[in-house]
């Protein structure tokens, strides 16, 4: 009887939280804007019931996936009106229109301005270390769109200025215009700068199209930044990076970013920088499994002190002492996962330039499968890292055609090739690649005469190997 007592108690409090924690996912503890709700309709119902049910009026509406912008009556709780509506069975939701934040200027993080002119964008640690100058022979990112859906940009900053026809600014939504300029006077003026720079440092041949989402504090409304997602859609962007996120979900952006998906874009979002695997607060959008989740790492590959970590995050990048343009022409060093994605927009630049059939599953794959593991030196964090350090040289290496005769995948058909070979028919060493287990000739069987033959092709002008 005491047992089935406890038990009762237990399940009790168990719906308890769990109730709490749904209600928690709805609220995001971030604010909303005042008097505005957004507002989708189940199929065949007009948002016209809702107006004249509470005398709302649209103020936008997104096509693409038919949300609503509504303005609630003067002095209307959004937040409680939308919870009212939300109910109703012939709405599909009904959500306050929260705000979303970049993670740095909201936890007061500094930039460290380069007032000496002492620091070098191209020969950074995370520049060198990832190999950029070996990976630019293979791809610059040529032809490929990015999305910076951010602050703005520094759209005069001499960084930009060697090829001005690679900055695109699209739109304000701060200012309602098209000059998407990262403005000064707050605690978020820079980042979207520091972001589009380092885009361009990984994909400097790509496009980079700038949309305005946030304000000088790095605040900005979901409904806004969904519309930029919408907008950065219709102009072809390939890539879409996502320095922003709030706890909990907002919808309208929830939708924009699964639209975006079924258009095989990549969509790139800073996992957060709270040091937490807590999933109730890893935040929105990182956590969906339709975005790349980018956590920060340091110079020795450790996971960034202040970086979010566990089995939502998908790749790590540099994210710390990260040298970028910032206001005015200065340049700045500044910490957080907000910088480590624009390191994996830009590498999915320059694969989708590298190769412009490419699907989105398979620039995925070419990014998280070249992963460095970095188990080994962040014990405590082991299978928390996602697929490890990010590797732009070898994710574009990945992509290469081994060519026939190319036994071990060293993109090179030599001498080797032919050791490799003998040792796999004489010694149990490794099948070749990639060529039905090193039939070079053709006639369905691997043996000496396959290594004769490839003789022949490297020193006697033979004929090539066979690519089956």
């Amino acid at each position: 009887m005491r047992l089935k007592y406890s038990l009762s108690w237990f399940i009790l409090f168990a719906i308890i939280i769990f109730a709490r924690d749904i209600n928690y996912a709805q609220k995001p503890p971030g604010g909303y804007r005042p008097e505005e709700i957004i507002c989708k309709m189940e199929p065949s119902y007009s948002v016209e019931i809702i107006n004249n049910a509470y005398g709302t009026v649209i103020k936008s509406h997104q096509l693409q996936t038919d949300c609503y912008l509504l303005a609630t009556p003067a002095g209307q709780n959004a937040d409680s009106l939308a919870e009212i509506i939300d109910a109703r069975p012939d709405v599909a939701y009904c959500r306050a229109n929260y705000y979303l934040t970049a993670p740095e200027p909201f936890q007061r993080t500094q930039p460290f301005l380069d007032v000496s002119c002492i620091g070098d964008i191209n020969l950074q640690t995370a520049a060198t270390q990832l190999q950029l100058d070996e990976s630019h022979l293979i791809s610059e990112g040529e032809g490929v769109r990015i999305a910076i859906i951010d602050g703005g940009v520094n759209l005069t900053h001499p960084y930009f200025a060697a090829s001005p026809e690679n900055l695109v600014s699209r739109w304000d939504y701060i200012d309602n215009d098209s000059i998407a300029n990262d403005e000064p006077g707050g605690s978020g003026s820079g980042h979207g700068t520091s972001v589009a720079g380092i885009a361009k440092l990984v994909a400097p041949a790509a496009q980079l199209y700038i949309y305005r989402v946030l304000d000088t504090s790095g605040l900005g409304d979901g409904y806004n930044i969904a519309s930029a997602v919408l907008m950065a859609v219709e102009d072809s962007c390939r890539v879409i990076n996502l320095s922003l996120g709030m706890v909990g979900i907002h919808d309208a952006l929830d939708d924009a970013l699964k639209y975006a998906k079924t258009r095989d874009i990549m969509i790139v979002a800073s996992a957060g920088n709270d040091s937490t695997d807590n999933n109730l607060i890893f935040p929105f959008p990182a956590e969906r499994m339709y975005c790349l989740a980018v956590a920060a790492i340091d110079s020795l590959n450790r996971k960034a002190i202040f970086s979010n970590y566990g089995v939502k995050v998908d790749i790590c990048a540099a994210g710390t002492a990260i040298y970028a343009p910032y206001l005015d022409t200065l340049y700045a060093w500044w910490d957080g996962t907000s910088f480590s994605a624009p390191f994996v927009s830009g590498l999915a630049a320059l694969l989708f330039s590298q190769d412009s059939m490419l699907t989105l599953d398979e620039a995925d794959s070419a990014i998280l499968k070249s992963g460095t593991n970095i188990d080994s030196i962040n014990p405590g964090y082991e299978g928390m890292l996602g697929y490890g350090a990010l590797n732009i040289l070898a994710s574009l290496e990945s992509m290469i055609p081994i060519a026939a005769g190319d036994l071990n995948g060293d993109k090179t058909v030599n001498v080797i090739d032919v050791t490799y070979l003998i040792n796999f028919l004489y010694k149990h060493g490794p099948v070749p690649l990639p060529n039905e287990g090193g039939d070079l000739n053709g006639d369905l069987h691997v043996n000496a005469l396959d290594v004769t033959y490839l003789i022949n092709f490297l020193y006697k002008n033979g004929p090539p190997p066979l690519d089956h």
